[in-house]
């Protein structure tokens, strides 16, 4: 399935320029890289100009996006409104977004082509893309050095840090691109679950981020991994 993305994609975007500017052409691909855990997005924008009774292209952009499955991103690519060219020359803005990892969902594509601040073409590409679903990651305080385990605050989130033990680099490195923004629940030691937390991928080398919603819940969650809550 990963190999027909690219294919998919770049036709579906060439018929639906077609339909929207006659002077512009927006060609693109996505393509998912599971091995790096990230999807990446080709975009070559051009502009129709007819010379000597010929009609040429002329890229004006060729954009390129790569983002984790799950997080959308945005690209803008040519002149600031500061700049004194800006009315004449063309802009492009690219949104992109796909599925977590093996869940179902739709890849999406939108270009934009502006001059100055007047959109001159717009592109929408969509893909369906189905995966078996995803159970929650399952954590026990076996799985983590007790060591590592620690709670930060960043701008209003919290997130418990926490690094496998037993594991290769390359098996952390699969866990957390597998399982970025997936439930992750912590089994204490009685075999009882906490749930709450959503992974936010690798930290360090040998670990992962995982999200809580207050303080007291991550603290309570460390507990458990540092072998301090034994109740």
């Amino acid at each position: 399935m990963n190999k027909l993305i690219p294919l998919l994609m770049s036709c579906a975007c060439a018929i639906a320029t077609a339909a929207v500017a006659a002077t512009y052409s927006t060609d693109a691909t996505m393509s998912l890289q599971k091995d790096e855990g990230t999807y990446k997005v080709l975009v070559r924008v051009s502009q129709l100009v007819e010379q000597d009774g010929k009609i040429t292209e002329q890229v004006i952009s060729e954009p390129r996006i790569q983002s984790a499955p799950g997080v959308p991103a945005t690209l803008y690519t040519g002149l600031q409104p500061s700049h004194p060219n800006y009315a004449n020359a063309e802009n492009v803005t690219v949104d992109v977004s796909w599925p977590y990892p093996h869940e179902s969902g739709v890849a999406l594509c939108a270009v934009t082509v502006r001059r100055g601040s007047a959109i001159v073409s717009k592109s929408k590409l969509q893909l369906n893309v189905e995966g078996p679903g995803r159970a929650p990651l399952l954590v026990t305080a076996r799985d983590v050095d007790p060591k590592s385990v620690r709670v930060v605050e960043e701008k209003q989130s919290v997130y418990v840090l926490l690094e496998f033990t037993g594991k290769t680099k390359e098996a952390v490195k699969k866990i957390a691109n597998e399982n970025y923004g997936n439930k992750v629940q912590i089994r204490d030691p009685q075999g009882r679950l906490t749930g709450g937390g959503l992974s936010f991928g690798i930290y360090k080398e040998m670990g992962m981020a995982v999200f809580y919603e207050t303080k007291d819940e991550a603290g309570h969650v460390a507990g458990i991994l540092r072998g301090e809550d034994a109740k």
